[in-house]
Protein backbone atom coordinates (compact mmCIF):
# COMPACT_ATOMS: atom_id res chain seq x y z
CA UNK A 1 0.00 0.00 0.00
CA UNK A 2 1.47 3.22 -1.02
CA UNK A 3 1.84 6.09 1.91
CA UNK A 4 0.42 9.69 1.54
CA UNK A 5 0.18 12.67 3.77
CA UNK A 6 -2.98 13.46 5.49
CA UNK A 7 -2.60 16.75 5.54
CA UNK A 8 -0.42 19.60 4.19
CA UNK A 9 1.24 21.96 6.61
CA UNK A 10 2.25 25.28 5.09
CA UNK A 11 5.11 26.78 7.02
CA UNK A 12 6.20 30.29 5.91
CA UNK A 13 9.20 31.18 5.28
CA UNK A 14 10.62 34.54 6.35
CA UNK A 15 11.75 36.95 3.63
CA UNK A 16 15.51 37.46 4.13
CA UNK A 17 16.46 41.36 4.52
CA UNK A 18 17.56 42.93 1.26
CA UNK A 19 20.04 45.31 3.09
CA UNK A 20 23.57 45.06 4.07
CA UNK A 21 23.30 43.40 7.45
CA UNK A 22 25.38 45.07 10.29
CA UNK A 23 27.78 43.58 12.81
CA UNK A 24 29.33 45.41 16.02
CA UNK A 25 32.63 45.30 16.95
CA UNK A 26 33.60 42.97 19.44
CA UNK A 27 35.29 46.30 21.26
CA UNK A 28 31.92 48.21 21.20
CA UNK A 29 32.83 50.47 18.24
CA UNK A 30 31.11 51.55 15.56
CA UNK A 31 28.46 49.55 13.14
CA UNK A 32 30.25 48.30 9.91
CA UNK A 33 28.89 47.36 6.80
CA UNK A 34 29.80 43.78 5.55
CA UNK A 35 28.72 43.88 2.23
CA UNK A 36 30.75 45.74 0.42
CA UNK A 37 34.55 44.94 -0.16
CA UNK A 38 37.28 47.24 -0.94
CA UNK A 39 37.84 46.06 -4.40
CA UNK A 40 34.21 47.19 -5.08
CA UNK A 41 34.62 50.76 -3.59
CA UNK A 42 37.69 51.34 -6.08
CA UNK A 43 36.28 50.39 -8.88
CA UNK A 44 33.38 52.91 -8.34
CA UNK A 45 35.21 55.45 -6.76
CA UNK A 46 37.66 54.83 -10.02
CA UNK A 47 34.45 54.72 -11.94
CA UNK A 48 32.77 57.66 -11.05
CA UNK A 49 36.13 59.73 -10.79
CA UNK A 50 36.86 59.22 -14.70
CA UNK A 51 33.44 59.88 -15.30
CA UNK A 52 33.53 63.21 -13.27
CA UNK A 53 36.67 64.23 -15.36
CA UNK A 54 34.81 63.75 -18.69
CA UNK A 55 31.74 65.57 -17.56
CA UNK A 56 33.86 67.96 -15.78
CA UNK A 57 35.75 68.86 -19.29
CA UNK A 58 32.54 69.13 -20.91
CA UNK A 59 31.58 71.44 -18.24
CA UNK A 60 33.99 73.73 -18.25
CA UNK A 61 34.02 74.18 -22.37
CA UNK A 62 30.17 74.46 -22.19
CA UNK A 63 30.40 76.89 -19.83
CA UNK A 64 33.39 79.45 -21.28
CA UNK A 65 31.69 78.71 -24.86
CA UNK A 66 27.95 79.62 -23.12
CA UNK A 67 29.55 82.92 -21.72
CA UNK A 68 31.27 83.74 -24.98
CA UNK A 69 27.98 83.18 -27.18
CA UNK A 70 25.82 85.49 -24.26
CA UNK A 71 28.81 88.51 -24.05
CA UNK A 72 28.38 91.17 -25.95
CA UNK A 73 31.67 92.58 -26.79
CA UNK A 74 33.35 89.08 -27.82
CA UNK A 75 33.35 88.53 -31.58
CA UNK A 76 33.28 84.89 -31.77
CA UNK A 77 35.55 82.09 -30.33
CA UNK A 78 38.51 82.42 -32.46
CA UNK A 79 40.56 79.83 -32.32
CA UNK A 80 39.05 76.53 -30.50
CA UNK A 81 42.06 75.59 -28.50
CA UNK A 82 40.63 78.12 -26.34
CA UNK A 83 38.51 75.89 -24.72
CA UNK A 84 41.28 73.46 -24.08
CA UNK A 85 42.08 75.37 -20.66
CA UNK A 86 38.36 75.44 -18.80
CA UNK A 87 37.74 71.78 -20.46
CA UNK A 88 41.67 70.97 -18.28
CA UNK A 89 40.14 72.38 -15.49
CA UNK A 90 36.60 71.10 -15.38
CA UNK A 91 38.30 67.93 -15.98
CA UNK A 92 40.78 68.00 -13.04
CA UNK A 93 38.03 69.35 -10.54
CA UNK A 94 35.78 66.80 -11.97
CA UNK A 95 37.74 64.36 -11.35
CA UNK A 96 37.86 64.97 -7.66
CA UNK A 97 34.73 66.44 -6.92
CA UNK A 98 32.59 63.86 -8.31
CA UNK A 99 33.65 60.76 -6.71
CA UNK A 100 33.15 62.90 -3.64
CA UNK A 101 29.95 64.19 -4.04
CA UNK A 102 29.14 60.77 -5.36
CA UNK A 103 29.94 59.02 -2.24
CA UNK A 104 28.90 61.51 0.65
CA UNK A 105 25.43 63.37 -0.93
CA UNK A 106 24.88 61.43 -4.18
CA UNK A 107 24.63 57.64 -3.18
CA UNK A 108 21.12 56.90 -3.91
CA UNK A 109 20.42 59.55 -6.73
CA UNK A 110 21.04 57.32 -10.06
CA UNK A 111 24.01 57.58 -11.89
CA UNK A 112 22.81 59.38 -14.91
CA UNK A 113 20.57 62.39 -13.37
CA UNK A 114 23.77 62.95 -10.71
CA UNK A 115 26.11 63.34 -14.04
CA UNK A 116 23.63 65.37 -15.71
CA UNK A 117 22.67 67.55 -12.94
CA UNK A 118 26.19 68.10 -11.80
CA UNK A 119 27.42 69.05 -15.15
CA UNK A 120 24.03 71.40 -15.51
CA UNK A 121 24.74 73.03 -12.23
CA UNK A 122 28.28 73.71 -12.85
CA UNK A 123 27.58 75.18 -16.22
CA UNK A 124 24.97 77.64 -14.51
CA UNK A 125 27.59 78.47 -12.33
CA UNK A 126 30.82 79.13 -14.65
CA UNK A 127 28.06 81.42 -16.83
CA UNK A 128 27.62 83.31 -13.41
CA UNK A 129 30.31 83.42 -12.81
CA UNK A 130 31.82 84.91 -15.82
CA UNK A 131 29.02 87.17 -15.53
CA UNK A 132 29.42 88.71 -11.98
CA UNK A 133 31.49 91.93 -11.01
CA UNK A 134 35.08 90.75 -10.68
CA UNK A 135 35.98 91.02 -6.55
CA UNK A 136 39.24 89.63 -7.04
CA UNK A 137 40.97 87.38 -10.03
CA UNK A 138 38.22 87.02 -12.63
CA UNK A 139 39.40 83.60 -13.26
CA UNK A 140 39.78 82.45 -10.15
CA UNK A 141 36.24 83.73 -9.32
CA UNK A 142 34.26 82.14 -12.31
CA UNK A 143 35.74 78.60 -11.16
CA UNK A 144 34.83 79.07 -7.50
CA UNK A 145 31.46 80.28 -8.78
CA UNK A 146 31.21 77.22 -11.11
CA UNK A 147 32.16 75.23 -8.08
CA UNK A 148 29.60 76.53 -5.73
CA UNK A 149 27.00 75.52 -9.00
CA UNK A 150 28.15 72.09 -8.44
CA UNK A 151 27.75 72.18 -4.63
CA UNK A 152 24.32 73.65 -5.18
CA UNK A 153 23.18 71.10 -8.04
CA UNK A 154 24.55 68.17 -5.54
CA UNK A 155 22.29 69.18 -2.15
CA UNK A 156 19.40 70.16 -4.52
CA UNK A 157 19.52 66.44 -5.83
CA UNK A 158 20.28 64.79 -3.07
CA UNK A 159 17.14 67.00 -1.08
CA UNK A 160 15.02 65.78 -4.02
CA UNK A 161 15.58 62.34 -4.11
CA UNK A 162 15.53 62.10 -0.37
CA UNK A 163 11.69 63.60 -0.96
CA UNK A 164 10.75 61.11 -3.61
CA UNK A 165 11.60 58.58 -1.34
CA UNK A 166 10.14 59.38 1.54
CA UNK A 167 6.89 59.56 -0.15
CA UNK A 168 7.31 56.30 -1.41
CA UNK A 169 8.15 54.79 1.99
CA UNK A 170 4.89 56.13 3.58
CA UNK A 171 3.04 54.76 0.51
CA UNK A 172 3.95 51.83 1.13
Amino acid sequence: MRWRARTIVQRRMRRRASRPQLKRNPLGGALTITRHHAGRIAAVTIGLSVAGALFGAVAGAAALAIAFLLSPGVPGFGPVRILLLPAIIGAVLGAVCAPTAGWVLLRHVPLGRALGGLTVGTIVGGVVGWFLPSSFDPINETITVAAFGFLCAAVLLRIRHARRGSQAATVD
